[in-house]
């Protein structure tokens, strides 16, 4: 009985953390289309952008990535306006970003392994 809770715990936390790296993808594409769009378009993908961070967070309620959310939730808005190179380096920015607050959440799920 112990054996299978064992095993279901690290089934749950394995599809979490494909959960979280399958969205993370998906993510570093949507930025990177982000950094090409303007106007209304670019403001409902940077909506469905930070929704799609902020639910990252919530699926690991055991690690605060508070702090992460916020500085990544705010360059998308300053996506939105920025244009050419700009727009280039700051999506480099936030996918970075993204990528360290996943990090940040994948060690703990490791460590209960």
């Amino acid at each position: 009985m112990a054996q299978t809770m064992e095993n279901e715990s690290k089934g749950t936390e394995a599809g979490k953390k494909s959960r979280i790296q399958e969205k993370v993808g998906k993510l570093g594409n949507d930025i990177d289309t982000l950094a090409k769009k303007t106007g209304d378009e670019a403001s409902k993908l940077a909506k469905n952008i930070n929704t799609e961070i902020k639910s990252i967070s919530e699926e690991i309620k055991s690690i605060d990535v508070k702090d992460e959310v916020k500085s990544i939730t705010a360059g998308v808005e300053k996506l939105v306006d920025a244009t050419g190179d700009s727009a280039k380096k700051l999506a480099s920015e936030i996918k970075t970003d993204v990528k360290k607050m996943v990090d940040k959440i994948e060690v703990p799920i490791s460590k209960k392994k």
